[in-house]
C-alpha cells in the first residue's frame, strides 16, 4: 500500500458527469441524427429529412442539396412504437421543455429528441444583418406541435430563466438565448452605443425578441466559455 502524499492538498473539484437521456415511449420519439445509443422494445426506425419525408432516394438528393446550400444536416431519427430509447452520454447538460400546440425556433446543434405530436422541421433566418449580427447559422431546428423535448447546453438547467413575455420586449446582448416560440418577432439591431462604440468594444448587435411568447434565456452562459470563447462541455 502506498503512503499518503506528505504536504499536497488536494482539489475539491471531481471529474465531470455524464448525461444519457433515457425517453420511455409508447407512440414514438424523433431524435438529433447521430444522437441514439441503443433502444428497448417494439420500435422501429426510420431517418426523416426536416421537411418531413423519409430516407428514400428523391429524398435524400433533395435533402443533399438543401444540406449543402444551407449547411443543415439532412435527417433526424424517427422512432415509431413502444419502448425505450437511450441517447448517447454526453458532458453538456440537458433541458427539458413542453410545447403548447406552438413552434419552438432552437440554437443550432441544442436539439436532442421529442416526443409526442412534435413535427422536426427547419427554421431559416432571412437577411445578412441576421446571419451576421445574431450569431446564429442560417437554418435552425423548428419544432412545432404538442409534446416534450430535450436541449443540450454547456448550462445547468437551474441557471436557464424562462420568460413569459406579453406584448413586451426583450433586448440581449450576446448569443445568450437557446430558444424562443416563433409567435415572437426577431429581429438583430444595431447597440445604442452606436458605430464608435461598436468598433472599440467589437459588440455592434443586439437580439430583440418582440410580442408574446416564451425565451429560454442563459444569462450564466459566458462564464461557461472556455479560453479562447468556445463554450466548454461541463
Amino acid at each position: 500500500m502506498e503512503a499518503p502524499v506528505q504536504g499536497y492538498m488536494q482539489g475539491l473539484t471531481r471529474p465531470s458527469r455524464w448525461r444519457q437521456l433515457a425517453i420511455h415511449t409508447t407512440a414514438g420519439a424523433t431524435l438529433e441524427a447521430g444522437a441514439l445509443q441503443y433502444l428497448r422494445g417494439n420500435l422501429e426506425m426510420q431517418a426523416v429529412s426536416a421537411s418531413g419525408s423519409g430516407g428514400g432516394l428523391g429524398g435524400f438528393l433533395r435533402g443533399a442539396v438543401t444540406a449543402a446550400a444551407t449547411g443543415e444536416g439532412m435527417y433526424k431519427t424517427a422512432l415509431k412504437g413502444q419502448g425505450v430509447v437511450y441517447t448517447e452520454p454526453t458532458r453538456l447538460h440537458l433541458l427539458l421543455g413542453e410545447l403548447r400546440g406552438e413552434s419552438l425556433i432552437v440554437d443550432d446543434g441544442a436539439f436532442v429528441a421529442c416526443v409526442g405530436d412534435i413535427s422536426v422541421g427547419r427554421h431559416v433566418n432571412q437577411g445578412f444583418a441576421q446571419m451576421v449580427g445574431s450569431g446564429e447559422g442560417r437554418v435552425q431546428p423548428k419544432l412545432t406541435g404538442s409534446g416534450l423535448f430535450a436541449l443540450q447546453s454547456p448550462v445547468p438547467p437551474e441557471e436557464f430563466q424562462l420568460l413569459e413575455l406579453q406584448n413586451d420586449v426583450l433586448k440581449v446582448d450576446g448569443n445568450l438565448v437557446i430558444a424562443y416560440t416563433d409567435s415572437l418577432q426577431f429581429s438583430v439591431e444595431r447597440s445604442s452605443r452606436g458605430l464608435i462604440g461598436s468598433a472599440k468594444t467589437g459588440e455592434g448587435f443586439i437580439q430583440a425578441f418582440r410580442g408574446t411568447g416564451r425565451v429560454w434565456l442563459c444569462p450564466t452562459l459566458p462564464l461557461h466559455a472556455g479560453p479562447l470563447g468556445a463554450v466548454t462541455s461541463l
